[in-house]
């Protein structure tokens, strides 16, 4: 009795689940797990270089759009400089060439023109001193006392010292001579007036001539105009050259900016996939270890659910499907 209830006394060893054996499929899922669980730690590294190289080019594509935008600017600068100030400079240096050639050409006129007026102005000095020495000798004449009979019957006038019984009455006189005195004073007296006035305008004429020469016109086409136009010239290439260069600079500005948005675009669906690569792993691994269903846990036959489950799916997707296809026929048909 007692060995009977000391063997009623002892208790057996609890049976196992089957869901605690080491089934094929348990053990399938337990190296899911695991490599999962590896998959997981590689695709957190991938994501978190994504992420890293996402910044990178962000700053990248900031640094880049900043260096097109100066670029563009310094660029369209030297573009309106040219056509505010480098094309009206170039044309009105032609201008001014074409102005300066006719002011050469007027001034040279015109020094030949003071150079003839000079050689005429001496020519009538030196007849004027000849005029004027022959009113010196017509007034030396008249002042003759041996021409006393002659001014007298000229101009019908009686001198001081003459005596009525010596000199006959004059008498009545033509008319030609009625302004002989006044003609006579003009004779001897305009002549040195005009002598006068012929020096002057000699001295004028000789200093005009001074002053077109000194203000030599003619350097204009000789200093003044090179100067002008070599400087508008050197202004003008260096404006052409700076907007050459920055053509080549902003069309590679601008390949770069566009390589960079590439790689920013590129950057961030790479930094998705990543995300979506992790979402997934994770959604895959919190299954494996949290399973919503029992079916993967129920042993031989138990994913016979999980498969209508699928077909279930699957048939719907089809009706879905018809339905849709259905709805874009035509009516009528």
């Amino acid at each position: 009795m007692q060995y009977s209830s000391s063997s009623q006394g002892q208790s057996r060893p609890p049976e196992k689940h089957p869901r605690d054996h080491d089934l094929p499929v348990t053990t399938t899922i337990k190296k899911k797990k695991a490599e999962y669980c590896k998959t997981i730690k590689v695709k957190w590294g991938d994501l978190c270089k994504s992420e890293e190289t996402e910044h990178g080019l962000s700053i990248i594509y900031e640094h880049t759009k900043c260096r097109f935008i100066r670029t563009e600017k310094n660029f369209m600068m030297y573009r309106n400089l040219e056509l505010a100030v480098g094309v009206e400079l170039t044309r009105a240096t032609d201008r001014i060439t074409d102005n300066v050639a006719t002011y050469v050409a007027d001034n040279t006129k015109l020094a030949t023109a003071l150079s003839d007026l000079v050689k005429a102005v001496k020519a009538a000095k030196g007849k004027f001193g000849e005029l004027r020495d022959s009113a010196n000798k017509l007034e030396a004449c008249c002042n003759d006392r041996c021409n006393r009979t002659q001014m007298m019957l000229l101009t019908g006038e009686k001198y001081d010292d003459c005596d009525d019984k010596k000199y006959p009455d004059p008498g009545k006189r033509p008319a030609d001579c009625r302004d002989a005195k006044e003609i006579l004073e003009i004779l001897i007296k305009k002549p040195a007036h005009l002598s006068k006035e012929i020096d002057v305008i000699l001295n004028s004429s000789a200093d005009i001539v001074g002053i077109q020469t000194f203000s030599n016109i003619n350097a204009l086409s000789q200093t003044f105009l090179p100067g002008v136009k070599n400087g508008a010239k050197a202004l003008d290439d260096f404006i052409n050259e700076r907007i050459k260069a920055g053509g080549t600079d902003v069309t590679k500005a601008q390949t770069d900016l566009t390589d960079s948005i590439k790689a920013l675009t590129d950057g961030g669906h790479a930094l998705y996939n990543a995300r979506v690569d992790l979402d997934a792993i994770e959604g895959v691994k919190d299954f494996l270890c949290k399973p919503k269903c029992d079916c993967i846990c129920d042993g031989d036959g138990g994913l016979e659910k999980c498969k209508c489950d699928i077909c279930d799916i699957c048939h719907e997707v089809t009706c879905i499907y018809y339905k849709e296809s259905d709805e874009k026929q035509p009516k009528g048909c």
